[in-house]
């Protein structure tokens, strides 16, 4: 019985389409409206209408935000190798270039923050990171805000949340004993 009035709705729904719809844009977000596919317009919060033939929309939340970073291993100037994490927090200063321009704001976050720590820490010594790590945060944070620039973000902190000496070794191919293949987790 559903199939045979599952056409309707079908129909229902498509009509509904051709009704503007209002959409409310909280306070803590934006949003972006592609009209006709490529005219890209900017929502601020409040209330917007669109018409859902020929519009679609992304919203965003635009107020403080946290993103950790995996932990990776790198070598320092001095030859150490250190494991290390970091915490960025950043918000969303302009809505069309973190929905418009990039696919995925959060991987790119991701992506772009590790090359910047990792490099940034590649660039000292384990020594000099311990000692001040105060300064170190505000120049990795500076780091990052260079990265991240053009993203639509504004970096407020980044911090290391793990720093630490380590023994790293990598298991690349595959292994075998006899006709068994050995699975090695990575």
């Amino acid at each position: 019985m559903d199939k045979a009035f599952g056409w309707i709705g079908e129909i229902f729904q498509s009509l509904l389409k051709l009704i503007p719809w209002l959409v409310i844009v909280p306070a803590t977000h934006g949003g972006v409206a592609f009209v006709r596919g490529f005219r890209v317009k900017e929502w601020k919060p409040g209330l917007h209408w669109y018409w859902p033939v020929v519009t679609t929309y992304k919203l965003m939340a635009t107020v403080r935000q946290t993103q950790m970073i995996k932990s990776k291993t790198v070598m320092t100037k001095d030859m150490q190798t250190v494991i290390v994490g970091a915490l960025v927090t950043y918000y969303v200063d302009d809505i069309v270039s973190a929905l418009a321009k990039i696919a995925d704001l959060p991987s790119d976050i991701m992506e772009r923050s590790l090359e910047a720590i990792l490099s940034e820490v590649s660039e000292g010594t384990l020594q000099s990171v311990q000692a001040d790590r105060v300064a170190f945060n505000q120049a990795l944070t500076e780091r990052v805000g260079k990265s991240l620039n053009g993203y639509g973000v504004r970096v407020l902190q980044a911090q290391l949340t793990e720093f630490a000496p380590c023994t790293a070794f990598s298991v690349n191919g595959t292994a075998a004993v006899g006709n068994y293949a050995l699975w090695t987790g990575f």
